[in-house]
């Protein structure tokens, strides 16, 4: 019994330990029209602006660098709609105008980049959600 015990803790242990590592290897990075651009990472989401200088117009900034920390929940909502739109071949495009969204999603250093429609659920979800987190 005690050995039956310590063997169902230890698969415990493992599965929780290639799920943390799953969160850590995995980054996700959404580009908005703008090219502002959110990266997950772990359970750490940051906003890095674009600069007047970056800018088409030369004059648009998207405002102040801003990070935090996502709460578990957080976390898997937003993985969920990265993921979403990784599988909706129909919401993204191979036209890179604005307003279409860029996203790439890392996996243990394997990249997959891929164009959200501007129009498209998905797009508006990711999008609507981010500057939720951020309250922007």
């Amino acid at each position: 019994m005690k050995t039956l015990f310590f063997d169902f803790i230890f698969l415990v242990m493992c599965i929780t330990n290639v799920l943390a590592s799953n969160n850590v290897d995995t980054t996700y990075t959404f580009y908005d029209a703008a090219r502002n651009k959110f990266v997950l990472n772990g359970n750490s989401l940051e906003y890095v602006p674009t600069t007047a200088i970056e800018s088409s117009s030369g004059i648009y900034t998207g405002g102040m660098y801003k990070t935090r920390v996502l709460t578990e929940k957080e976390y898997k909502e937003l993985a969920k709609i990265f993921n979403a739109s990784l599988a909706d071949k129909k919401a993204q495009t191979i036209k890179n105008i604005k307003p279409n969204a860029a996203v790439e999603i890392s996996i243990g250093g394997k990249k997959t980049n891929f164009l959200l429609k501007s129009t498209t659920a998905k797009n508006i979800a990711l999008h609507n959600y981010l500057k939720q987190l951020f309250k922007i």
